[in-house]
């Protein structure tokens, strides 16, 4: 295989980290010097909108598995409603 073509795991996995570093400081220094003028007493709790959009998230694959198991049909469905068979 072509020296080129490998795939370069550990240079991948220090830019993810070099990045999330970069991220969580730059996301620190905007919190503590950056005065928010929110509408409710709850958007000044640290972190809220990611922890609902983590909630979100999961409420939305929640709906998505129990549309799933509500919706689901037989293999033969319309074969059945037609009433042809093979």
């Amino acid at each position: 295989m072509n020296k080129l073509r490998v795939y370069p795991k550990k240079l991948f996995w220090r830019l993810y980290f070099i990045v999330l570093v970069v991220s969580l400081i730059l996301d620190f220094l905007w919190l503590y010097l950056h005065v928010f003028h929110y509408h409710f007493s709850f958007q000044y709790i640290p972190q809220f909108f990611a922890i609902f959009g983590l909630l979100g998230c999961m409420l939305l694959i929640l709906i998505a598995k129990a549309m799933g198991i509500i919706l689901v049909v037989d293999e033969d469905y319309y074969q059945k409603k037609s009433g042809k068979s093979n």
